[in-house]
This record gives structure tokens, sequence and C-alpha cells, in this order.
């Protein structure tokens, strides 16, 4: 970090919001910054602690979660979320750190330390975020003070800089509390403490709870004596109540005590016996200075009244020990005061918002209720959230806003049925419903809801399990001569709808001028008045009839609401509220009715309600400080439960189709008498085909508007409409009814088009005349063009005419608002409003590329609802390619997986039939590719150079013309649980040609890395490999290919054919693997390209290079068959790739590259527009599709419909018709027509198409639109899970679930778990003993892992796993007490699921683990495997023997290979030598390495046993050690030294005696890694070899000395002693055991051959005799490449 702060220091401070303490459930909020200066990453750890000093493990940071804690995302955040961007660099730029929760343990498990270690890099200067804390407990007296200190550490070192604050404490540190109490006690009460100590009920309550106590006494009256039921009478001068029934109090079943409880201090009261009058006492005045007024009988008076005495009653409080529940008030508490016929004034639940809300519970069987008032507990967004504790055993609870001690039903909704609470849920709470329609009810009746989790989003249709609207099933049958659009709708719900309850069912109103019907969507107004307050938005727009007329004025109950932009009356706002929220009045109230017959009234735009641009093609109001919001309404996250009200207030139905039919018609330009054809859709016109028109369902379509022969009229305040009018989310059932007509309803439309050359057609008289849009209708309609507003139709009004005419570049709006003072009437409006387009559609393409059309179409209230559209755009022959992926039948656990399926490949090959080859047109601005290493420099590729790995630069043998390619092999499969060093393994690493660096810089324009894959493997199914870049620092960036995917670009590897990979630069720069010594990749210095693959197979790598790709964007209006390119086909007269054809997707215009191949997802088509000639043969096929997974099914469509036989089959002028019966849904990858074009080109033998209309083939002015759908339908296998208890033995506890864990992983063989964002779903299954349990809708091709979770605390262990039935399965496999596989699905011939045992028992076992390591890593000496014997010691004869099971069978050996990682695990080994006997003695076990498998061809081709000790041999060059206290095995290398032993003859010397010492001085005899010493003599060949010598490494050699010790006689002994290492490493050029050597390298195995020669005299030189010993030919003894020249060079010296 850098900043002001003093260099290695951090400053850091944290402040809180407020000083007050809070309750518990309410958050606060710290703020945290940091500033200051490092050289590398620092560590910011913020700590939670107690009083103390103890870790403050109850506190949770609500918006500091991990995803898996992550409960409701409208009140909570996770880490990654609150974190992002909070990190300023030293370049001003914005970044996200890594943080995660850290709880430091002691020794006992106890945590002693929570904080938040938050990792920034070391080019970071500040930090700054919020952390909002919770507490939670369910006491009712509670102080909880929390304090929260932050420091920050370099490598461990505290270089925090705090400052302290005027009040002496540190600027990292606040303080945090939550404090609770209960009312304290008067000194009365505590006098009333009973003999035990306990604390009576206080009942003269704070909260207005009077309890009233009755003492059913003996008196001598039958009638008092053995009453069943005390009723009570109060009253005073003021009023009185009803006869109320007491009910008993638990504790008192000897004396009956009998209660009730006021809500108010009754001056009087009278009991009875029964609940009539009758028997009953005198009036009997009450003392409520009494802590618990308690009547008890003491006679009777002459006239026959009791009487009675009054005291106290000290009531044990039951202990609230028992179930929490929860009610959410959010819509029931609305009041509906002021709205005609309402009851018990419109109050709902609470009656306000100061008021309580009480409930009544009972147990369900004894008379004693619970009563209690609920406590306020909001959290985050949830305001109105209420909870209770009750006591033990109380299952049902009846809620009210009124002190409730019966069931008797409501007064209109202010109290809930007596209910039952639901047993299995964690914070059980009832969502009350709103007011609509109970408060209309009758004179009584109760308030509905449902049971949810508290603090979830309400979504009573979900929780009643209801059906809001009906939107009935159908067949959509599609027209070709229709044009079918794309829409969406947004259902927004009515009060009564928010119930979970229909509206077809509600109850008819004949009087339709009243604030019932008027506002039907007041919970919807006031969550989109807290949008609009939260944002400050500037035109605010709301659902219903906002009536300022004589009558239901809106603001006789628009203090109910408090909307936001409306104010009392006469205020500007008050005004500017119905100018934008009713067509009848002007901005200043001016009221703009003409008359009361006018047809004109309520005719007015408003226009500038929006603004007037989308984002992101979604529309903006604009707010007070000249910003824009999302319009909320078309929000689908806000209508999902995103809102304040955190409730689900609307559904919206995407990709919804909208038939418009073709009708010939005049312009609106009135240029012309001729007519044109029009795209169109007229809800009044009943002669239309598209009439009508009804929400569907159809489950292989979806949702879809469909013509029917009923029309649905709308309804005025006087009569029925005389048209139809446009609701789809009805039926003629509610036609012309107010009350059921769904007034609340938006529509968005997504229209692609193009204009010609002037924007102009030709019509029937040859006259041209404008290219135009229409529309005419109610409510709001705004029309965007390229995402700018060009027609404005806003505000709530009636019927309302627009027009765009695109020659002209204008649109019109015939009746609008003047937005100034006016008289009113005419007066106030404006007609025929024109406004010019925006400067930014007038560009120089404004006639030739493709615009789109959005249309925002809205329904927000009475009366009518009508919808007129026409337009004239020109159209283009298309063809279509559509993707759908249907995962019906997937399990829910893999929902959010199979959200996105990543892209599909396609193949599209065209046949020209007519006209001259033309060639593709180049892109304004074309590809451009730079090549990273041209592989003619073999040096510059490399692998890791594991074991029997290859990586080598080979000529292309693929017949392609590549030229040099990559041929990499790597044996074994990296598994999908493997870790980065797993992959790291298996690398191609490829330097940048001349050995210096690549500039793949953003000023470069490279957007991806491309490169070509061929995978030699016909069988091995594809994936995607792994890529990373490098750069000269040494960070590296890498992922798998399909996280890296670019416009959603297929990046899996298919087997026998080239596959173009494009890797997302983009995506990568995020994906750090490793940080070299300055952060972040610097693309200017690629210095190294890595590559690998999951499979055993053999892949080729063309060359890697760096695209710049091309700007792509079709020009053309319309284009002439001539002009269209043949893609070369015209020359080869075969099928050719369409490279370079244009086509749009959801990523805009783009082409098909070099490779032939588009790309897309599901639910998305590329459209290819005049690209193709009439006639032509198409070949499409969908490619690379694992077949394991998907079983694809294609249709062909024509405008929409599906193709009829007839027309498959007719013969015309153009076309022969073919065999084909039908083009739906057939199996396959390639669409076939049978059709064959009647032209000289011969018909392709592949399966194609005829580009020609099925309907009209022989038209030359028919449009073609067809299109070509594929389906995949993901295949699903399953697993069967079993709990066993071991042979013999039973369940000891009754109802135990055993608890597993089912891991799966590369979903669908696609890793589609990223979506998830983690890198595994797992599954929890629990079963009971002998319970089985099928996990069904698996997707095939996923990976899974089995295991059983066993706490620590279990009396019982895991005997053993086992695969009963494989099933169709691959690679299932149990071992060591796991079970894996791969699923296959179950669809086939003999579907099978696999089936898994798990068997446990009450015999203590453990399982052991090891790991295998070769010092010096793997060569080409390692043996393939090795195989290792778990042994336990015996106690009696204390040797080690092959552990056995508890059944007394051998634990079988083990093969120990790469494959495994050199890992092992045996399993189901007892843990003590006898658990039934204390004390208890632990068994003692010990790995051992037996030696490696013999191969098959050395045991005469039998199967290896690992089992049998005769297919075992030694390792040879190798020696294990054992480490005490682990069952790891590390094998180190030994070396091999052979001595050849040679007279001067060159014959071979028996007898010669050599040893090998470890020292100079040759005292201290070396040993071989069995303890034997390294002594021997030369045999008849003169040979001597030393095995098993203990050598080094190579980093550290050990040195030896060879000395001969003992020669024959007559032969002279080496001088001195030979110094040797091992291992020995030599350079190129060296001789080695007496070869020349070619490259550098290292042996463990020498080889020296000595000559020696006879003793013999010198003759005499004036001296006595002096015999010398020589050692001949001393030049021949060679140490490795070492030629002992100096000792030659001292003999020759003497």
């Amino acid at each position: 970090m850098r900043g002001s702060a003093e260099p290695n220091q951090i400053k850091i401070n944290i402040s809180k919001d407020s000083e007050q303490t809070v309750e518990q459930n309410v958050t606060q909020t710290i703020h945290v910054t940091a500033q200051g200066q490092c050289s590398q990453s620092v560590c910011l750890n913020v700590y939670l602690k107690n009083e103390d000093g103890s870790a403050a493990t109850d506190i949770d940071a609500v918006n500091l979660l991990t995803s898996d804690q992550l409960t409701d995302k409208n009140t909570q955040k996770t880490i990654d979320e609150t974190l992002k961007d909070s990190v300023t660099l030293n370049n001003g730029t914005k970044a996200s750190p890594t943080a995660e929760w850290k709880n430091d343990k002691d020794d006992n498990g106890t945590v002693t330390s929570k904080y938040l270690q938050i990792t920034m890099p070391a080019d970071a200067t500040a930090i700054n975020f919020d952390m909002q804390l919770q507490y939670r407990t369910d006491e009712a007296s509670y102080t909880k003070e929390v304090l929260v200190e932050a420091k920050a550490f370099e490598e461990e070192q505290d270089i925090t800089e705090a400052a302290k604050r005027a009040d002496e404490s540190k600027e990292n540190e606040a303080t945090v509390v939550w404090e609770g109490q209960v009312a304290s006690q008067s000194e009365s009460e505590a006098a009333d403490e009973d003999a035990d100590g306990e604390n009576n009920i206080n009942t003269v309550s704070e909260t207005g709870v009077y309890t009233l106590y009755f003492e059913q006494s003996t008196i001598g009256d039958d009638e008092w004596n053995s009453a069943t039921q005390i009723s009570v009478y109060a009253f005073n001068s003021e009023g009185n109540t009803d006869i109320q029934k007491m009910y008993k109090v638990s504790e008192s079943s000897s004396k009956n005590i009998w209660k009730f409880i006021f809500n108010k201090p009754w001056e009087q009261v009278i009991f009875l016996v029964g609940t009539d009058w009758g028997t009953q006492t005198v009036d009997l005045n009450v003392d409520w200075k009494k802590n618990s007024p308690c009547f008890k009988l003491t006679g009777k008076e002459p006239g026959g009244k009791a009487v009675a005495q009054q005291g106290v009653y000290n009531e044990t409080p039951l202990a609230a020990d028992g179930i929490t529940v929860y009610y959410d008030a959010t819509l029931s508490k609305l009041s509906y005061a002021g709205t005609e016929n309402v009851k018990n004034k419109g109050e709902g639940i609470p009656h306000s918002e100061n008021d309580s809300i009480y409930i009544y519970a009972t147990d369900g069987t004894t008379p004693y209720p619970y009563i209690d008032i609920m406590k306020k507990v909001p959290e985050g967004n949830y305001k109105d959230v209420y909870k209770v504790t009750l006591p033990k055993g109380y299952t049902k609870i009846r809620f009210a806003a009124y002190l409730v001690s019966d069931t008797n039903v409501a007064a209109n909704g202010d109290a809930t049925d007596l209910v039952d609470i639901p047993e299995k849920m964690t914070k059980p709470c009832y969502y009350g419903d709103s007011s609509d329609d109970i408060i209309y009810q009758g004179t009584q009746g109760n308030r509905g809801g449902y049971w949810g989790e508290a603090y979830t989003v309400r979504d009573a249709e979900k929780g009643k399990n209801a059906k809001v609207v009906d939107v009935p099933n159908g067949k959509e049958k599609r027209d070709a001569d229709n044009l079918y659009v794309n829409t969406t709708i947004y259902d927004y719900y009515s009060d009564y709808e928010l119930n979970g309850k229909n509206r077809d069912n509600y109850p008819k109103q004949e009087n339709v001028t009243n604030h019932r019907i008027y506002q039907p969507f007041r919970q919807f107004n006031m969550a989109l008045s807290d949008y609009y307050y939260a944002n400050d938005v500037a035109s605010p727009l709301y659902w219903g009839n906002f009536q300022n007329f004589d009558g239901s004025k809106f603001k006789d109950i628009a203090g109910t609401m408090n909307l936001f932009g409306y104010d009392k009356d006469g205020t500007d706002s008050y005004k500017k509220f119905f100018y934008e929220n009713n067509s009848m009045w002007g901005r200043n109230e001016e009221s703009l009715k003409i008359d009361d017959n006018s047809p004109f009234n309520g005719r007015n735009a408003t226009q500038g309600l929006v603004a007037n641009q989308l984002s992101s093609n979604n529309l903006q109001l604009k707010t007070q400080d000249g910003n824009t919001i999302t319009a909320p309404f078309f929000d689908k996250d806000f209508l999902s439960g995103k809102n304040s009200k955190n409730t689900v207030l609307g559904k919206v139905y995407e990709n919804v189709t909208f038939p418009f039919v073709k009708k010939a018609m005049t312009s609106s330009s009135r240029t012309s008498g001729g007519t044109v054809d029009y795209w169109c859709f007229d809800s009044a016109d009943q002669s239309l085909a598209n009439k009508n028109l009804q929400l569907q369902y159809d489950k292989t379509d979806e949702y879809f508007l469909q013509s029917t022969d009923t029309e649905v009229k709308g309804r005025t305040a006087d009569e029925v409409t005389s048209n139809g009018n446009y609701f789809p989310l009805n039926s003629s059932d509610q036609s012309g009814d107010a009350s059921k007509l769904n007034y609340g309803f938006g529509q968005k439309f997504d229209l692609k088009f193009r204009l010609t050359s002037d924007g102009k057609v030709v019509d029937s008289e040859n006259n041209k005349v404008p290219i135009e849009f229409n529309f005419s209708g109610d409510d709001d309609v705004w029309v965007f063009i390229d995402g700018q507003l060009v027609l404005d139709v806003g505000g709530d009004h009636d019927v309302v005419e627009g027009t765009i005419d695109f020659a002209n570049k204008k649109a019109k709006v015939n009746r609008v608002k003047k937005n100034t003072s006016n008289n009113g009437g005419e007066a106030g409006v404006i007609k025929d409003v024109v406004k010019k387009f925006p400067d930014i559609l007038n560009g120089a393409d404004y006639f030739t590329k493709e615009h789109t059309l959005t249309m925002f179409y809205m329904e927000r209230g009475l009366w009518e609802s009508n919808m007129k559209i026409t337009f004239n755009f020109p159209q283009e022959n298309k063809l279509t390619v559509e993707k759908e992926v249907d995962t019906t039948g997937a399990n829910d656990i893999f929902k959010e997986s199979l959200a996105d399926v990543g892209r599909f490949d396609f193949e599209i090959k065209n046949l020209a039939t007519s006209g001259k080859s033309k060639e593709v047109l180049n892109p304004s601005s074309p590809e451009e590719k730079q090549v990273f290493n041209d592989y003619t420099n073999p040096s510059t590729i490399s692998g890791t150079g594991v074991k029997n790995s290859s990586v080598e630069v080979v000529d292309d043998s693929t017949d392609n013309g590549k030229g040099k390619l990559i041929s990499s092999y790597y044996p074994g499969e990296k598994k999908s649980t493997d870790t980065q060093e797993k992959t790291d393994s298996r690398l191609v690493k490829i330097q940048a040609s001349g050995g210096g660096t690549f500039d793949a810089s953003d000023s470069n324009g490279y957007k991806y890395l491309q490169f070509d894959v061929y995978n030699k493997d016909e069988n091995a199914s594809g994936t995607d490999p792994f890529v990373a870049l490098v750069d000269e620092d040494g960070t590296r960036i890498g992922a798998w290919a399909s996280f890296l995917t670019y416009n959603g670009r297929n990046n899996n590897i298919d087997n026998k054919i080239w596959k173009t990979i494009r890797i997302d630069l983009n995506k990568l720069r995020k994906k750090t693997l490793d940080e070299g010594t300055t952060s972040g990749f610097d693309f200017s210095k690629v210095k190294e390209i890595q590559f690998a693959y999951w499979d055993d197979v053999t892949v080729y790598l063309d060359k890697f290079a760096f695209v710049k790709p091309a700007s792509v964007e079709k020009t053309g209006f319309t284009t002439e068959q001539e002009d269209i390119p043949d893609y070369g086909s015209i020359k080869s007269k075969k099928l050719e790739p369409v490279n370079g054809a244009y086509y749009q997707n959801t990523n805009g215009d783009t082409i098909i590259y070099s490779d032939g191949l588009l790309s897309i997802g599901n639910k998305e088509s590329a459209i290819f527009s005049d690209q193709f000639r009439k006639g032509s043969y198409l070949s499409i096929a969908e490619k690379n599709v694992s077949s394991d997974v998907f079983t694809t099914t294609w249709s062909l469509y024509e405008k929409g419909a599906s193709v009829n036989q007839s027309d498959l089959s007719k013969n015309t002028s153009t076309v022969t018709g073919g065999e084909n019966t039908s083009v739906e849904k057939q199996s396959g990858y390639k669409v076939n027509d049978g059709r064959k074009e009647e032209a000289e080109v011969k018909k392709p033998d592949e399966s194609t198409i005829v580009f020609r209309s099925y309907k009209n083939p022989d038209s030359e002015n028919a449009v073609i639109d067809l299109k070509a759908k594929y389906v995949n339908k993901l295949r699903t296998g399953s697993i069967s899970l079993k709990k066993e208890l071991s042979n013999g033995e039973s369940e000891t506890q009754a109802g135990r679930n055993y608890k597993f864990i089912i891991e799966y992983r590369n979903v669908a063989g696609m890793k589609l778990e990223a979506n998830t964002g983690t890198d595994v779903i797992k599954q929890e299954i629990e079963l009971e003993a002998n319970e089985q349990q099928i996990i069904t809708g698996i997707p095939a091709g996923t990976d899974y892992t089995i295991y059983e979770e066993i706490p620590e605390s279990a009396d019982y262990s895991l005997e053993k796993v086992k695969v009963t039935v494989p099933g169709n399965d691959k690679n299932v496999k149990a071992e060591n007490n796991v079970v894996t596989g791969i699923v296959v699905a179950d669809d086939g011939d003999n579907p099978t699921s696999t089936a898994v045992t798990f068997m446990n028992t009450v015999t203590p076992l453990i399982s052991i683990s090891g790991t295998k390591t070769w010092e010096g890593g793997e060569t080409a000496d390692t043996p393939d495997n090795i195989v290792v014997q778990i042994q336990r010691l015996n106690p009696d004869t204390k040797e080690y023997e092959q552990a056995k099971d508890k059944l007394g069978e051998l634990i079988p050996n083990q093969i120990v290979d790469i494959k495994s990682d050199w890992k092992y695990t045996f399993t189901g080994l007892l843990k003590y030598v006898d658990y039934k006997v204390d004390p208890k003695v632990e068994c003692d076990y010990r790995v051992v390495e037996l030696g490696t498998l013999r191969s098959s061809e050395e045991l005469g081709d039998v199967t290896p046993d690992p089992q049998n000790p005769a297919h075992i041999k030694p390792i040879a060059g190798y020696y294990p050690e054992y480490k005490d206290g682990s069952f790891d095995i590390t094998n180190k290398k030994t070396g091999t030294l052979k001595i050849i032993k040679k007279t001067g003859k060159n014959d071979f010397l028996q007898g010669a005696e050599f040893t090998l010492y470890t020292d100079s001085n040759t005292t201290q005899v070396a040993k071989d890694h069995s303890g034997n010493d390294l002594t021997g003599t030369t045999g008849g060949n003169g040979e001597l070899i030393f095995n098993n010598i203990i050598t080094g490494t190579e980093e550290n050699p050990i040195t030896y000395y060879l000395k001969e010790v003992k020669t024959k006689a007559g032969y002279v002994l080496l001088k001195e002693p030979i110094q040797i290492t091992l291992p020995y490493k030599y350079n190129e050029g060296d001789i080695v055991n007496g070869n020349k050597v070619t490259e550098n390298g290292v042996t463990w195995n020498l080889t020296y051959t000595i000559v020696n020669d006879k003793a013999f005299d010198l003759p005499a030189s004036g001296n006595k005799g002096i015999y010398k010993f020589i050692v001949i030919g001393i030049t021949t003894v060679l140490v490795g490449s070492y030629l002992l020249t100096k000792r030659k060079k001292r003999r020759r010296e003497q």
C-alpha cells in the first residue's frame, strides 16, 4: 500500500454510524479505512472481540458472508460484493482484494480469535469499506459489547499506525453495544415474589394488558360449584364489553382459577356461569392498583347474586422456552381508511405503525391458552417483522391487532385463524395477507396468510401453492405468412393477487366508480414510491385511477399510502402528480375535459416522463439531479423481490412470441393512394388472424400469444367498451368486468430492421412512401431506435396516435398535453407534435446499418386497453440457426450450474446453384493475427519431463498442411479433484520466438489468443484444455479454456478433428495463478505460453497467435442475388464453408471465421440475412456435441411455423420434392429436407436443405425466412445409495440418521459447476440404517465422489464401502472408503443405477494414508508402480504381520502408481487390539514396500497379482526409507560401481580386492543401504560390482574413495584411492563409461577399468638398485568422463 502515511506504517481509522445502543437483530455499521505505503502486500486483520478480549463468535457481519452462508440476497451480501473495488491502487484505479474469515483455535479447539483477513497487493494505497454487524439472542435481558479492532501486518510484523481520540480510544478501534431489558420490578411487585423466589406475572402492564382473575370457590351453590365455564362482563361510564369467556390458569387445577385479559382498565365487572345472563355476581369494582386483582366468591346476597372479595393471585408465568414464531406485517399493516364500504375502519394488522401485534396460542389439547405481545425485530430491509417465543408444546397460534383471548372470528381481518405452527422451519414466520378483499367482506372475517422462513422474500403464490394468473396450456401453431416478434410481458400484482389469489375469483362489483376499483395496486405503488424516494425520481409513475374530479378523490385515501411525489392539495407537487398520472389534468391543475360527450376526452399524451436513452436496453427514469435510474416496473429483479417490501410484486414472462399479420394499407403519409404490405396488430379488429391475443403456454416453445375467437372488452365508468381490447392475461370470462380485468401490465418489444437506401418503399401504385412505424392506443408507449427515444406517447391516457417516419427522420404524436399554464380543455393540448430524430441517429450509416426498435407499452389503470401497431419494414431473406438446451429432468441441485450450459458449435456449408462466382467482401477492418512461435527452433518448446511423457516438434501428419506442430503426450489422466500442481506437471511450455518476449498489450488491439488443437484418440471424449501466459517478471495467468471463451465460443477439444480454440484475453487477465516481483500481468512482455490437457492421449498443437478481430458490420439494405457471395462453391462445385458470412446474435454483427464454425448458447440464435442465394444447397451441422451427455433433435420452420409435409414433397418448376415425411424433431446433427434444386449443379451427397420457401418456392418476391432449430436434451443418470450395518449388528439409536456427502465436479463433462462460483457442488443425503435412496437427474458426464461424514463423537465406524451394482457409469470404484465414478445416462436400453452401499460397524476402525516419494523425481529408471502392504504388530510374537480386518481377512496389498499420484490409503483397520477390553490398547501399524509388479510378459502373459509374492520383484536402483511417526515412503536412488581389473597385456586380473570408503583417509568403510560393507574381490573375468550404494542428489552428491587393498602376487597396488561422486553429472562431449556422450546428463551407474602391470627392476645408475612400483595404464582408468590426468602427471614427474 502507498499513501500519505509514514513508510512501512499503515494508518487505520475505524468509525461507526451512531453512538446509540440498539436491540439485537439490528445491524450496526462500522466504517473501516486504511492508508499507507509498503514494499509488498499487506494483510489487514479486523478483529471482533468481547469485553474480556475473547473472540466474539456470536457476531455476524451480514454484508461479509461467504456464498454458502448467503440466505437472503436482499439483506445480505458476500465478501466479494462488499469489497469489490474497495482498494485504490497507486495509479488511481480500483481493485478488489482477497479476503476470508479466520478463526484461530487453541489446542482444545476453542476459538481464541475471530477476524476478517484482507490481503492487498503491494501497489495499493488505500482501502475503504463498511462492516454491518449483527447480534442475535433469545434472551429477554442482554447487554452485548463488542470491540472492533483493525491491524495491518507485513510478513507478520505489526505495521499499524493509530492515533488516539479525545476520549483516549485508539482510531483503529470502535465499540458497539446491543442491549435489551425486561421491565424492572416495582417494590410492590418484588414483595409479591412467591416462596420459591420466582417472579409472578405483572398484570398491570405498560403495554395495555390488564389481567383479571376469578377463583371459583365453593359457596354452597351447585351452579357455581360445578360450573365448567366462567365468563366476565366489563363496563364503565363510557361503555362495556360483550360477555367474554374466561379460561383456566394452567397451574390452578385444584383451585379453579380463571382469568381474562383486557386491553383497558375497566372499572367494574360481573362474573357469570356459562355465557348467558342468569347466574351471576353483583357489580364488582376492580382495583387495578393491585398487581394481580383476583375475585373470590364469598357467598350470595338475598337477591341471589353472588358476592366476591377482591384479592390478588400470583400466577407463575409459563417458561417461554419453546419455539420462536415470527409474523411479517409488511402487507397486512396497510390501512384502507377512507375507502368506501370498508369494515372495521379499514384497519389491518397492526392497527397502526405504533400499535402492537398480539398472539393467542394453544398446545392443542389443554384449555390453557398462552397470550402475549409480539416484539418488533427488524433486520436489514425487513422492517415489519415481529416475533414471540412460546412455551414448549404450544403448536397453534393466532395473530391479531387487538388483545385476543379466543378463536372468535375477527371484525374483518384484524386477526388470523388459529393456525398450526410448522415443525420443520428454522424461523417459522406467518406472512399476513394484504387487506383486499377481507376488508370489504360482510361483518367479520379472519385474515389469511402463509408460513415461510422469516426474513425471506415474500411469495404468496409459492407459499400457498396457488395460481395467481391462469395461463392456459396450448399448442403454438405458427403461420408462415405471419411475423413473430419476441416480447416480454410484465404482470403487476394487485393487492388481491399479492395474497396468492386469482383475480378471476374477485367478487364482481357493479359500482366501479370507487376507490376499491380505482386503487387495486396500493402495495405495488408503495413499493414504487420507496424506490422513487430512494433515487429522487423526477417523474414518479403509479398504477390505478388517480381521480381528481368530484366523487372518490384520490386525496381521500392518499394519506394511507404517502406516495412519493404527492403532496397536499394546492401545492405544485399535487398538481404535478395529477399531470403525470391522469390524462385529464394539465400541469397547473387545469381540467382538460372538453365536454361530457367529446370523444377526445383523455386522449392526451404526457411527454418527458422517461429518459431519452436506454441503458443496457433498459428503460430509464430521470432523477432530480439530472442522472437516470432503471425504471423499476420493467426490472425483473425489482418485481421478483428486490424492493422495499421484499415481496414478489409480479411475474415476468420472457420470450413471448407476438404474432403480426400482413395487411395491405395506405401510408399514413397520405402521399399516395396505393397500398403497402404492413405488419399489423389491432386489438379492435375482429377480421384479423391475430385477433383477441391471449397468453398461453407450450412446454416446448414456452410462452406465446395465441389468437382466440372470443373478445375481451374493457369497461368504462358507464358501460362495457364496444370493441375488443388488449388484455393478454384475461379470457372472455372476465370481459367487461372491471373487478377482474388485469389493468396492470407492461410489455417490451424488440425488433431488428433495416431500411432501404432512402428510407422508402414502393406501393401498389408504384409510388414511393416512407418506411414507418405506427402506434395507436393506451396507456404509455415509448419507442426507442438504437437506444434513443424517438416516439414519446407517455402518460396514463386514452387512445393517442403516434407515427415514426424513417424517410424524413421524424416522429409525430397527434395529441400532447401542454406543460405550461393554459385555459384547460382543448387549449391545454398541442396537436400533431413533431419530433426530429436525435442527432445520434443521423450518421452516414443510417440507411445502411441494422437498427433495433425497442417499444415499451404499459397498461396502468382504468378503463380501456387499446393497442394498434403497424409497420412496413422491408424484409430480407433469412436463415436462422437456433439453439435450445432442455435440462428438464435434472436434479434441482444442478439448477444454478445448468443456468448457462455454454456454447455449441455449428458448421454451415453452401453450394450456390446459380450466378457467377462472387468473393466475400473484406470487413471494414480486417482481422490481424501475429504468431507467437513458429516452432522452427525446437529448443523453445519443452515439457515437464514426467516419466513416459513426450513433448516434441513434429511435421503435420493430418494432411492439413499445417507444417511444424507440437506433439504432446502425458501419461495418466488429470482428475477433476486434482490441484493446480497436477495440471502444472503436464504442461507444454512455448517460449516466445527468439527467446525474448511478445507485445500483446491493449494498444495493439489483441482481443484473444487463438490456436488449433487435434486429439489423436478417437475414443477420448472432448473437453477443454488449460492455457496460461507467463510474463517476463514471472507472473502467470491461466485457467481452463471453458472459463475463457471469446464471444461464447465453445472451447472443447473434439477427437480426430482440428478444433480452433479462442482465449479471451480480458477474461484471462483476471485469472492470476502466480505473482512475480511486481503486481499485475504485463501483456507487453509475454515470455511463455503454457498448455495442458486432461486425458491420456496425444494431442497436436498448431501455432499460437494473438488476434485483433475484424471490425464487422453488415452494410447494405437489400442485396441483389448476384451480389451475394458463393463462398467459392461455383468453381469447386461442392459444398464450401461459409467463411466470412455475416450473422447477428446477442453479440451483434459478427462473421464466420476461417474454421467455418459459429457458436451459440441456449435460447440464442444466429441470423443470416441475405447471405445465401436463392436455390442454394445449405448444409447445417451441429458439431462437437457429446452424445453421451445430450440427445440432439432438429426441426425446420418457415416464418416460425413448422414446415408442412405436403410442402416438402411437392414438385415445382424450381424444386423437386423429397421423400422426407417430416422435418420436425428429427434425431441427428444435420438437417435434411430431401429437396432438389432444378439446376445444372448436382445435388450434394451430404444432408442439405434447399434455400427456398417451402410454401411458395417458385415466387421471386416471396421472402425466404427459414429456421433450423436444434434441441439438445440433457441426458441424466442416477445413483442408488444405501446404508447397512455390519453382519450381526443392529441399530443402537432409533431414528439415527447417517450423513453422506456427494461431491459433483465437471458437471455434464463441461465444468458447469463454475456457474455457481465454486469448483464443486455438494449434496447432503441422510439415511437411516437399511434405508436406500436413489438420487436421480444427475447430468451425464458428471464426476462424482461419495463419502460418509462421521462425527468425531460417533460410536460407530465405517467398515467398508462396496459398489453392489456398477450400473452404466464409467470408472466406478470404491477405494479408501470413497466411491468415485462418472455418470452415464440411464435412458439407454438397460437403464441401471449405480448402487453403492456403506456398511457401518460398532467396532472402532481407522484408516492409514501415505505417499510414495521418489528422491530426485521420476526418471527413466523409476518403476511404473510399487506394491505396499499394511502390517500390524502381533502383540504375542512381537513381530509385524500382514494386517487383517475385523473378520480376520487379510487387508489386500495395494498397487501405487502415477494414476494414484503415488498415494495410498488402507481402510477398515482395527483401532484396538480388543476394543471390548479396558484399558484399550491401540494397534501398532507400519507400511512396507514389497517391490514392483512384474509385467505380464515376464509372467508369461499372466495378469500380475499384487497379492501373489511371486509376482513382485525388487526395485532396482532404489531403496525405501521409512520415517518414524509417518506412513510415507521415500525411495532413494542407489548407485552401482563396476570395476574391471586388467593387466598390461589387456588380460583380466582375478583376485584383486577393493574397498569403498567414505573418507579420503580410507579409514571408514562404506556400507550399502542394507548395512553391508562395500568390499570385494575381482572374479575370473576381472569384474567386481558394488550394488545398492547410497547416493545423494544431483544438488548434493555423496563422495566415496575406492582403494585397492590387495592384489595378486607380483602386481602393483594402486598407489592412491580413486575419488568417486554419486550421482555423477557430465557434460556434452565427456567420456562416460567408455562412451562419448552427446548431451548433458547425470548417471548413478559407473564403470572403472583399472590396468595393473607386474613389478620389475630398474637398472642401477650409480647407486644401489632401487625398485619402484608403478601403475601401468593409469590413463585408462576412467571416472565417468574424468581422466585421471593429475595422477598421470605426477607419475611423469617421478
